[in-house]
């Protein structure tokens, strides 16, 4: 099975960065134009492009490639946050695989998948990969594949 969630991570992406451009645009064109005395509209823009910041940055939106087909387990992900760089992969032989587990993080907003490996050291933990950008069903999918290798 292979997921591979590009399109939807590149909307996210472009989203994001158009949302930001917009908000800032208009930050811009109220302090030109004066459209409000007191600045109270810059400073609930602003304020609303912090919250939505925020947000954006605990969702942990990642680019997700899995695919099981073959003798290894391959997952690739990148997180989709300005600022932060890097190719992540997990490679895993399927007769190495012991467990993984999908636990809620930040109060709820997003689940993590931590996936577990057998080493000759005992049983190593990955770090956690954010779903957040996955569909319910790709999500129910990468679970009910990861069930049938356990």
């Amino acid at each position: 099975m292979i997921i591979n969630n590009k399109e939807i991570s590149t909307r996210i992406r472009l989203g994001f960065m158009m949302f930001t451009l917009v908000c800032l645009a208009l930050i811009v064109f109220s302090l030109i134009y004066s459209w409000s005395s007191n600045h109270m509209f810059e400073i609930a823009m602003a304020v609303f492009l912090l919250l939505a910041m925020v947000f954006f940055f605990l969702k942990k939106y990642c680019y997700i490639f899995y695919n099981n087909e073959g003798s290894k387990i391959i997952l690739r992900y990148m997180t989709l946050q300005p600022l932060s760089h890097g190719n992540y992969s997990i490679e895993i032989a399927k007769n190495n695989f012991v467990k993984y587990e999908v636990k809620p993080a930040v109060f709820g907003l997003r689940q993590q998948l931590i996936l577990y490996v057998r080493t000759p050291q005992g049983v190593a933990r990955f770090k956690p990969v954010s779903l957040s950008s996955l569909t319910q069903k790709e999500k129910n999918d990468l679970i009910e594949s990861l069930n049938s290798m356990l």
